[in-house]
């Protein structure tokens, strides 16, 4: 058996493998405990396999006032702990290359605008393409807003021939109705094409 199909074995007997392409990923609620044990461990896991394209970015966007600097170096200290496989620093410096931080509350305008304008940026120094992903991992009574925000910014839609996807976890709303209310929140900015639903991290 290769190296590949024992790592992963849904991979056996695969002859191709599809090279991944590179995007930013803004997490909202970047601060948060998931950001920090799960989902920044996670990544860069992916980046010592060797599974990240070139030019990956992680773009975090939350409240809380952090500069890009202070953002990586705490980052960093959770990786420390949560990462399976340790922290290489090398590795790691070449991963946070690409890590940057928007502070903005979620319901300001201008700190989309500022997104907007640091994923254009990333786009042409880091070459995205225009490929962007945005995970909302935040609480749901924050979902509606982030959704309703992105789309005024005119960022549910990549520029060129890029694609933006949403993450969005679960609970998605209280009940049956809460949960139709926020879909049609989503598909009035979002194509469901765009969409990914998850259990609590199981993406």
């Amino acid at each position: 058996m290769s190296e590949t199909a024992t790592s992963n074995p849904l991979r056996a007997g695969l002859r191709m493998q599809r090279t991944p392409e590179p995007c930013t990923v803004v997490i909202f609620g970047a601060t948060g405990d998931l950001t920090h044990r799960k989902l920044v461990p996670a990544l860069y896991n992916l980046q010592r396999e060797r599974l990240l394209p070139p030019g990956f970015s992680v773009v975090g966007f939350a409240r809380r006032d952090w500069s890009d600097e202070f953002f990586r170096d705490s980052l960093l200290n959770d990786a420390k702990e949560f990462s399976r496989s340790g922290i290489e620093p090398a590795l790691w410096d070449s991963f946070a290359q690409g890590v940057s931080y928007v502070q903005s509350s979620f319901d300001d305008p201008a700190g989309y605008q500022h997104l907007a304008e640091r994923l254009r940026e990333l786009d042409e120094q880091r070459g995205a393409s225009g490929n962007r992903l945005f995970y909302l991992s935040t609480p749901p009574e924050s979902y509606a807003t982030i959704i309703q925000q992105l789309g005024a910014a005119g960022l549910a839609r990549s520029p060129g021939e890029g694609w933006t996807r949403i993450i969005i976890e679960k609970p998605f709303g209280r009940d049956l109705g809460s949960a139709r209310a926020l879909n049609a929140e989503v598909h009035k900015v979002f194509d469901e094409a765009q969409v990914y639903r998850i259990d609590h991290y199981l993406g």
